[in-house]
């Protein structure tokens, strides 16, 4: 574009007769196109200004950049990385501090601190406060906000994932044998050991997701961002050949877009711990040990669905990562999400196996 091009842009923005909202969208143009506001300015910006604004929802180029993508981002996420500003970064830096000012031993001492923080003990925890921060320098850095990316080089916290607890086939089986105190929570419980699906997936299904013999994982739900999109961004359907407890989930609401586990309204999903009380309370009157409960999460079924149809040997990986949902990019462009028709059988035959005898004794 030439000079003279951009005073005709000019001479007519002059010239124009523009709205409150025109004028927004002309501020977001420039923003995105990183000359505006002037660079004086964001020179001049604190850090945990800086900071805030990134994680704003309503606010922020980052975000907007990432709705984009496939996959985007979610509010839930944007808000906890907020909380994670104000409640571990804003304390430690204060608002003095400009953002071109900050140095990448501050930020090294700033993790170091978390040694001896008590509201944070695991490396999981620690690393993602520190990350709210540190994805917001590495993309001020690409946007030439500063001049050195000082995220390089940091040490974290070394993860090692804590070991999964899963029941063994009796004693899910016993579980499931006996009448709950909670009819709900025990539903809710005994779809996540037959489909292995995330407890937001679980919230979020309604009566016209139960089809005759599957469930399709359309949305997941979270009280932020309501109903979305499961994780990774596909839909998917997962095979339950039990006709019997597919038709007790439809009893559970009367509308087609009714949340099957709701609560006071039909249209809002029931609160996912109540899920993990009853499942806790229901392990210690069957006698379990109390140490091993406590190791009982309610995603502990995802892992349980996933062990025992991959034991089954019936499945190939790509099947069951279809039914799960752990699709890589390259994988759902390899085998796409459509289900051929002995796939499905295979599937099937393989629930049947798995949870068929199960299910008769529980009648």
């Amino acid at each position: 574009m030439t000079a003279q091009n951009i005073n005709d842009i000019m001479f007519q923005l002059f010239m124009a007769d523009l709205r409150m909202e025109d004028g927004k969208k002309i501020l977001d143009i420039l923003r995105f196109k990183g000359v505006f506001p002037p660079a004086g300015r964001e020179e001049d910006m604190g850090l945990i200004n800086f900071l805030e604004n990134f994680w704003d929802w309503d606010k922020s180029p980052y975000i907007k950049e990432r709705l984009l993508q496939e996959h985007g981002i979610h509010r839930r996420y944007v808000y906890r990385c907020n909380c994670a500003i104000r409640r571990y970064w804003l304390p430690w830096f204060g608002r003095e501090i400009g953002l071109k000012d900050i140095s990448r031993q501050q930020i090294q001492d700033f993790i170091l601190s978390f040694i001896d923080n008590p509201s944070l003990r695991s490396a999981s925890g620690r690393n993602d406060v520190i990350k709210t921060g540190t994805i917001a320098l590495r993309w001020a850095y690409a946007r030439g906000l500063i001049v050195q990316d000082i995220t390089q080089g940091l040490s974290l916290f070394g993860c090692k994932p804590a070991e999964t607890v899963i029941l063994t086939r009796q004693v899910a089986r016993d579980l499931f044998s006996r009448p709950w105190k909670h009819k709900k929570a025990m539903l809710a419980n005994k779809v996540a050991m037959l489909t292995g699906l995330r407890s937001g997936e679980i919230q979020a299904l309604r009566k016209c997701d139960i089809g005759r013999d599957c469930i399709y994982v359309r949305h997941s739900w979270n009280k932020i961002d309501g109903l979305k999109l499961p994780k990774n961004g596909g839909q998917r359907k997962v095979f339950v050949p039990f006709a019997d407890f597919l038709n007790e989930l439809r009893e559970l609401t009367p509308g087609e877009e009714d949340f099957l586990f709701h609560h006071r309204s039909l249209r809002q999903p029931m609160d996912t711990k109540c899920w993990l009380r009853e499942l806790r309370q229901e392990l210690l009157a069957l006698g379990m040990d109390q140490e091993f409960v406590r190791g009982i999460r309610f995603h502990s079924w995802r892992h349980y669905y996933t062990t025992y149809m991959r034991s089954c040997g019936q499945l190939e990986p790509h099947l069951l990562q279809r039914l799960t949902g752990h699709k890589s990019a390259a994988m759902m462009q390899h085998y796409g999400n459509h289900s051929l028709t002995e796939e499905a059988d295979l599937m099937k035959a393989a629930a049947s196996k798995v949870f068929g005898e199960m299910m008769e004794t529980m009648r």
